[in-house]
């Protein structure tokens, strides 16, 4: 017996405004999704092109109190700077496409269909690799010799050496494996309707 990928179910007309709004928010994830992927670029190319013609260092500021400031590295420590912001950034980045991709689906009336819930899994996934890959960035800057600021961030550490425990990344780990756990019963609660809507 195949399965029906794309089933949904009937819409009630007060769906509309949330169409609408889905389209919205996927505006908002896509304007996001730019902003992050041009910080992941742009790392690529302070990287090579650390200061101004005038000599003034280039750098990069999260919002969380993280800077990156490349005109400070050089070599090594440089490339390991470059690798700790794609670390930071190119898993927010696919986490803000594939909550784009769900709004748009929403705003096409797909709410019960394979697409979606796929991107729901999709964008649960990445936000857990987020939890590792931004402990990494902070672990892999801290060894380029930028301590200075992460200390704000972290609270405390251990004898003056690396910071203990990452506290900003717990968030990504408490909601991106609930929103996996979420996205499989979706997909069976979707299988279950199909089924019902096969034998009716």
């Amino acid at each position: 017996m195949s399965e029906t990928s794309t089933f949904t179910p009937s819409l009630s007309p007060g769906f509309n405004r949330a169409q609408n709004l889905s389209r919205f928010v996927a505006v908002l994830f896509t304007l996001g999704c730019l902003v992050m992927l041009s910080t992941a670029l742009a790392a690529v190319v302070f990287g090579f092109v650390p200061k101004t013609p005038s000599g003034v260092g280039l750098g990069i500021g999260f919002p969380n109190g993280i800077s990156v400031d490349f005109g400070a590295v050089h070599g090594w420590t440089a490339v390991g700077a470059t690798v700790a912001v794609e670390l930071i950034t190119v898993p927010v980045v696919l986490v803000l496409y594939h909550m784009r991709k769900l709004f748009l689906c929403f705003a096409k009336g797909e709410i019960f269909a394979a697409q979606p819930i796929a991107h729901v899994r999709a964008a649960g996934f990445w936000l857990t690799i987020s939890f590792f890959t931004g402990i990494a960035a902070v672990y892999l800057l801290v060894l380029s010799g930028m301590k200075d600021g992460f200390l704000r961030v972290i609270h405390f550490h251990f004898l003056g050496a690396l910071p203990g425990i990452a506290i900003r990344f717990e968030s990504a780990l408490f909601v991106g494996i609930p929103t996996i756990i979420a996205a499989y019963v979706m997909e069976e609660a979707r299988r279950i309707a199909s089924d019902n809507a096969g034998i009716v």
